[in-house]
């Protein structure tokens, strides 16, 4: 390896002796290690090609895995650590035993602390508070196989937070910092025969921390593996692989260098052999012998035209394997091998190109999240993540904000997902003026660096990694201007991206190649980039936040993506909620938040690190659905309803659609009336066409409605996702439905009207509806003596509040709707229409809140059944008074009407800003499926755009509701109330919410939308709101029988 000084570290500030010696190394900005190795590609050690082509470096010989059991002691501070433990003589016999890798926090000792952008202590660097710093001293033994003898034996710890010390047989081996990126100790020297001995001493802050003020779990520890492994004295220390593509993207171009170490400085010959192979295949080989320079680095380069190769996208993740074995005088002395995937990646022409194509990233960001072990992800955890994001049209991850586990990185190869792998590097709780950002602040400068460095070597390999982003919110100085230059000098085949890179409000400087905003706002793209930076794409680093109730106008950001070629896309925060484990006094399980373990001393930002798509156990949260049919790569659009005639779209960039089955349904009132496969299509990608379903002969009824689906499902299975699943789908309405509504009366008796002061009945044998005059709503509904409804319907203009209704102020703003809501004047009840077949109740109401009036009419039937009419006539000021967050009804019904079928949209929770992947169809549930569990209650459960809904007990028994002619609902086991914290957000998880013996039933108009283009001030975009204004809507209440 060529070793170079980087040039524009020249200026970094050295501290003085004195000060080096009154600081300890982890409160030193200058020092990030002492006695590690160099930086490298991730690799495994064999002793010959074909034991590395197999793989298995567990078995190879030259690994001991050190996870597992160790001893371990925790301090709360520095000064209580037992500071001569590391001596082989020490008595650690009343130690506990830890597992690693594993956050101590999790294991007993100490608390998890969330904060978003505060720091957990009083910002001084390079010190931390020391007056609470725990400290974890760990030990074990290990033996060194005698196969080892005459090896450098390494000691590697994948991931240590925040800071550790490493002795070995009592002798101090060194130092590292850095937590999300390797550290290895060459500790040969250390080393005695039989039992060995380490010790680790980690602090839970250090000057470390100042860099790693990411949006996450505070949690300390060894989190990543440590093992051993040995190599001989002369071996491969490094190598950087490039396999990318020639002008016409067909053949494949390859350049390699290997890198070989040499720490006694021998001289002689040594034969470097690199092949690639394609399964059983060499496709390219060549062995070049070097002469040993006496340097501690040598380097060999290798190069080759390799013609028609299988190109490597996410779409089309072709890998070839490489081996490399180094010889002497033909004698096998070390091997390792590596996947590599031919690919180009590429800003030209205002967009981002990966084998010459514009690619859309339809990406998530993604933490490390385990809900039992926090940052220690397991291999079935990463294989279950990507295994989700594929079968849910998500071909990219960004791994906010830190190198992730090696391990993701073969995944994302393997499976196909691009990545933007993001350097350990957050220092938002400084801000980002000039004078205070670390990233201005030559003593920073080289642990940025060392950061930067760290990443860019160990995942250089990867054809999955196609961006490198430099960091998160760290403002902007020289660390990332030098360090720009530096990542484009020693790799040129991938951009470089960082979201902060930006002078003033809106100005992009140039040590960003794609402009990386985050929750940047459409009028805000329009504005401030179009036009503005016809070289750069325009890809979100962070879009939609998805806390809680959310991802709502999707839809919205994508269509407006397609429409504009420089915008490509970009990632969804997050991925997962960042729950951990908890169980009340009763035994009940549920996912902790911020405030739920730490002091009360320390700021928590509370549920803000729940924001994500899937919970932690990985169950999907309704709006995954929304994002997969917005994400989904074909398309279709109606041309002629009539004639059946449509137009199919690939959006794919690297398939054709002829590896799918298509078929089709035609809907009458929700329920299939014909169906049919489709011939395959035949379509490359980005093309389209047109076609007709032939013959389909259609007889419409008048009075129905019908509408036709479209799937598209995989032939066969594709790696992680299986044959036959539904990778897109679309629906159409065909024709809109005049439906008649019958109200039966010959058949039943005579209504008859009794009043009272304080009640009206209206009755025949088989009905008895009985309304509350003072209050102005029914309070008992009978049929057949079987009693339909205990309460209501009441007037309703409130939801409990999403987060993003906290983060825009909605409960503040919007509180006189929730006030008119719960108080109203009665101002008339009336009978005002009467016969034998139909008798009508009127009531008027006054809504001082929003100075208002509402007229609800009940008109109930001789057959039972109750039309009801509602009118608002809004008398306020719009310009003082919010959005409605809903128009509606509540109601109370027994607790045995638990089996709901509507017809509708579904079978997801769905809301009028994410309910393109909720069809029109009928559906049925129970009320208990109704209800998603948010982690911390709030809205939830809703489904619009119904026809009707029928709430039945297991006898077939119940309500019908029918609108008139759309209406939306939800039905729980609760009160809405209970979901409700009030204006101010409470400490509330799921084990909050206990089952109700009743059902609350909402009967709406609608809601306004749930929005989503962040969870901090963003409002319903203006079509999806309940503008203030007058409303109205009608519905229909007809008893169910069972026969």
């Amino acid at each position: 390896m060529e070793v170079k000084t980087f040039s524009l570290l020249v200026f970094l500030c050295v501290l003085s002796v004195d000060a080096q010696q009154a600081s300890p190394e982890w409160e030193d900005l200058q020092v990030v290690s002492k006695n590690t190795e160099e930086p490298h590609a991730t690799f495994h050690v064999y002793d010959s090609e074909t034991q590395a082509k197999k793989g298995n470096y567990e078995s190879s010989g030259n690994y001991e895995n050190l996870n597992g059991t160790w001893k371990f002691h925790f301090s709360e501070t520095p000064n209580q650590r037992p500071e001569n433990f590391y001596q082989t003589d020490y008595n650690t016999s009343s130690w506990d035993k830890i597992e690693v890798p594993g956050d101590w926090q999790l294991q007993g000792y100490d608390f998890p602390l969330y904060t978003n952008i505060e720091y957990p202590f009083p910002k001084n660097p390079p010190y931390v508070d020391n007056s609470y710093n725990p400290v974890g001293s760990y030990k074990r033994d290990f033996e060194v196989p005698s196969t080892w003898n005459g090896k450098e034996i390494f000691l590697h710890f994948g991931g240590v937070n925040s800071a550790f010390y490493v002795w070995v047989n009592g002798e101090k081996v060194g130092y590292k910092e850095g937590a999300k990126t390797p550290a290895e100790f060459n500790i040969t020297p250390y080393l005695k025969e039989g039992k060995n001995e380490v010790a680790v001493e980690v602090y839970r802050w250090s000057d470390a921390s100042y860099l790693q003020d990411q949006d996450f779990w505070r949690l300390s520890g060894i989190e990543r593996d440590v093992y051993l492994f040995a190599k001989p004295k002369v071996s491969i220390q490094d190598f950087f692989l490039k396999a990318s593509l020639d002008e016409s993207f067909e053949n494949g171009l390859f350049s390699g260098t290997v890198f070989l170490e040499n720490p006694e400085k021998k001289k002689g010959d040594y034969k470097v052999d690199l092949k690639i192979w394609d399964g059983e295949n060499v496709i390219f080989q060549d062995e070049k012998t070097v002469k040993l320079s006496g340097e501690v680095i040598d380097s060999v380069q290798f190069s080759a035209n390799i013609p028609e190769v299988k190109k490597w996208s996410a779409e089309t993740p072709n890998l070839y394997t490489a081996t490399i074995s180094l010889s002497k005088e033909g004698e096998s002395k070390m091997a390792t091998a590596t996947e590599i995937g031919f690919r180009t990646v590429e800003v030209k022409g205002g967009n981002l190109l990966v084998n010459g194509k514009p690619i859309l990233i339809k990406g998530v960001n993604r933490h490390e999240h385990d809900e039992n072990k926090g940052h220690v992800i397991s291999k079935e955890l990463m294989e279950q993540d990507i295994a989700l994001m594929k079968k849910n049209n998500i071909n990219a991850v960004r791994t906010s904000h830190y190198p992730d586990d090696p391990y993701w990185y073969d995944l994302t190869d393997k499976y196909g997902l691009y990545v933007v792998d993001e350097a350990n590097i957050e220092s938002h709780g400084f801000g980002y003026d000039e004078d205070k950002t670390p990233a201005n602040k030559s003593e920073f400068a080289k642990m940025h660096h060392d950061r930067i460095k760290r990443m860019v070597e160990r995942d250089k390999n990867h054809p999955s990694v196609i961006i490198w982003s430099m960091g998160n919110e760290a403002g902007d100085g020289p660390a990332f201007v030098d360090n720009y230059h530096w990542i484009k000098q020693k790799d040129a085949t991938r951009p470089v991206q960082y979201e902060r890179a930006e002078r003033g409000e809106h100005f992009q400087e140039l040590h960003t190649d794609i402009i990386a905003w985050m929750y940047a706002p459409l009028e805000s793209i329009e504005k401030y980039y179009l036009g503005h930076y016809p070289e750069r794409p325009f890809i979100w680093v962070e879009y939609a936040h998805a806390m809680g109730n959310s991802s709502g106008n999707l839809i919205d950001l994508w269509n407006y993506v397609y429409s504009h070629d420089q915008l490509q896309g970009g990632f969804i925060w997050d991925w997962v909620d960042q729950g951990l484990v908890k169980t009340d006094s009763s035994g009940t399980k549920y996912w902790a938040y911020g405030g739920d373990f730490a002091p009360k001393r320390y700021h928590n930002d509370g549920n803000f690190v729940m924001n994500g798509l899937v919970n932690p156990d990985r169950s999907p949260h309704p709006a995954l659905e929304e994002v997969k049919y917005v994400y989904q790569n074909v398309d279709f659009d109606l041309l002629d309803s009539t004639a059946l005639e449509f137009r199919v779209k690939n959006r794919f960039f690297f398939t054709n659609l002829d590896k799918y089955d298509f078929s089709y349904e035609i809907l009458e009132n929700g329920k299939t009336l014909k169906k049919g496969e489709l011939e395959p299509f035949d379509l490359a990608p980005q093309d389209s066409l047109s076609f007709k379903i032939e013959n389909v002969d259609l007889s419409y009824d008048p009075s129905a409605e019908y509408f036709i689906n479209f799937y598209v499902k995989t032939k066969q299975k594709e790696n992680l996702v299986p044959a036959n699943h539904l990778i897109a789908k679309k629906q159409f309405q065909l024709k809109k439905g005049e439906p008649k509504v019958a109200v039966q009366t010959s058949d039943f008796g005579r209504l008859k009207v009794k009043k009272s002061s304080g009640e009206i009945l209206i009755h025949n044998d088989q009905v008895q509806v009985k309304f509350d005059k003072n209050q102005g709503q029914i309070s008992s509904y009978t049929f057949n003596g079987k009693e339909l409804l205990k309460k209501g319907p009441k007037i309703n203009f409130w939801r409990a509040p999403t987060d993003n209704d906290f983060g825009n102020g909605l409960p503040q703003r919007g509180r006189m709707w929730k006030e008119a809501s719960e108080n109203y004047n009665l101002t008339s009840a009336e009978v005002t229409s009467k016969n034998k077949k139909a008798v009508t109740v009127e009531f008027k109401y006054s809504i001082p809140a929003v100075n208002s009036t509402y007229t609800s009419e009940y008109t109930v039937s001789a057959d039972g059944s109750i039309l009801v009419n509602n009118s608002f006539d809004f008398g306020g000021k719009k310009e003082e008074v919010s959005e409605l967050p809903r128009f509606g009804m509540n109601m109370i019904l027994p607790d045995e009407f638990d089996q709901v079928k509507w017809y509708g949209r579904g079978p997801q929770e769905n809301y009028r800003d994410r309910k393109q992947s909720a069809f029109v169809g009928v559906y049925e549930a129970s009320v208990n499926d109704l209800y998603f569990p948010y982690n911390r209650p709030q809205e939830n459960g809703y489904r619009t755009e119904n026809r009707w809904v029928e709430l039945t007990n297991d006898s077939g028994n119940g309500l019908k509701f029918i609108g008139m002619p759309l209406i939306s609902f939800s039905a729980h086991h609760n009160y809405m109330s209970d979901f409700d914290p009030g204006e101010k957000k409470q400490q509330r998880h799921t084990n909050d919410i206990k089952p109700r013996d009743l059902v609350s039933l909402n009967i709406d108009y609608g809601q306004t939308g749930v929005g989503g283009d962040n969870s901090w001030g963003a409002r319903t975009y203006e079509k999806y709101q309940l503008k203030p204004g007058d409303y109205s809507y009608s519905f229909l209440i007809k008893p169910v029988t069972a026969d």
